[in-house]
């Protein structure tokens, strides 16, 4: 769930939010690693640099949730590299080679971890990584999290993860107990068409779920790199749908789009009616699960949600592509 702002709360444990393609690292000393991504695809096929590195302790067994990253020269997550990784796959490893980023374990030596406290799992998290260059846990601070946010901003880092320390995992769900704090203004949307000029895919049109719809997001130029215009290219072809066009938007070389790939870019804010002011690609994805692409308000003081009356989860449903609501686009 979004928050606000930065806040200080002992019972929080406070780390960096690795921009990265979530996926989950199955570890098994009878067959190797094997990364499952969000949209159910096998990362390992893609990414064998990380697949080939990684290992668990000896006669241990693991499920680890975290992200596959493209870090930049100065250890900052690289969306732009990471982009270009997920369009050209092993061909891109040596230039840019990626690490997975392990923020938790849910299954250790045949057994379930979801109902253990937080604390405990990364406990048993970092006895599991060992000293690999590829597979890392990160650290994270407790209870400071206004002092991390500064540090963090400082540094270029997009966002914060807050978590509480005492809470269960909760797969599926966005939960009051994991928050994301917002250091830079930054979206993730679902690409629901491209706009060609010249045969050539020249624009991205993006959206957004809100109470059931698609509401129309923005619209980005197309990425520059010629690996990724024609990795994105082929995909949008086979992704192709005349029934998901945006009513109001209709226009020659516009080619609409059903759900499977999305966009991560930056933006200045958003419109009164919540469009992205002034977005800007960083990268075309396909490892996003677009159903999550919801917008959502952020929350404010951690204590109004997680210390009232209980538990309030926002459940991944389907993203209703034939309902289709648009709001106007934002020129400033």
């Amino acid at each position: 769930m979004p928050c606000a702002e930065p806040f200080d709360d002992p019972d929080w444990l406070f780390s960096v939010d690795w921009d990265g393609a979530r996926s989950l690292l199955f570890l098994d000393p009878g067959s190797g690693a094997r990364i499952q991504g969000e949209m159910l695809t096998d990362l390992a096929i893609r990414f064998p640099d990380v697949a080939g590195a990684v290992s668990a302790p000896e006669g241990r067994s693991a499920v680890l949730d975290g992200v596959i990253a493209v870090l930049d020269t100065e250890g900052r997550p690289d969306l732009a590299g990471l982009g270009q990784r997920l369009a050209s796959g092993p061909a891109a490893a040596a230039d840019l080679p990626a690490v997975y980023l392990a923020f938790d374990v849910l299954h250790l030596d045949g057994r379930p971890t979801f109902r253990w406290p937080l604390d405990r799992r990364l406990d048993a998290l970092r006895d599991l990584a060992g000293s690999s260059d590829v597979l890392q846990v990160p650290d994270h601070v407790c209870g400071r999290g206004s002092a991390l946010a500064e540090a963090a901003a400082a540094r270029g880092l997009p966002a914060l993860l807050a978590r509480r320390a005492s809470a269960p995992y909760r797969p599926g769900l966005a939960s009051p107990d994991r928050l994301r704090i917002p250091l830079t203004y930054q979206a993730t949307c679902a690409v629901v068409g491209v706009i060609e000029r010249r045969g050539r895919i020249a624009e991205l049109i993006l959206g957004e779920q809100v109470a059931g719809h698609i509401s129309f997001a923005g619209q980005v130029d197309a990425p520059g790199d010629p690996r990724v215009i024609r990795w994105l290219a082929t995909r949008a072809a086979a992704l192709v749908d005349a029934d998901a066009a945006l009513d109001g938007m209709e226009r020659a070389g516009t080619l609409w789009l059903r759900a499977g790939l999305t966009a991560t870019v930056k933006h200045t804010g958003r419109t009164t009616g919540g469009a992205l002011r002034r977005p800007s690609l960083l990268a075309v994805r396909d490892d996003v699960d677009p159903r999550w692409c919801v917008r959502r308000p952020p929350l404010h003081a951690p204590e109004a949600v997680a210390r009232g009356s209980g538990f309030a989860p926002t459940l991944l449903v389907p993203l209703p592509l034939g309902e289709i609501a648009v709001l106007p686009r934002a020129r400033t």
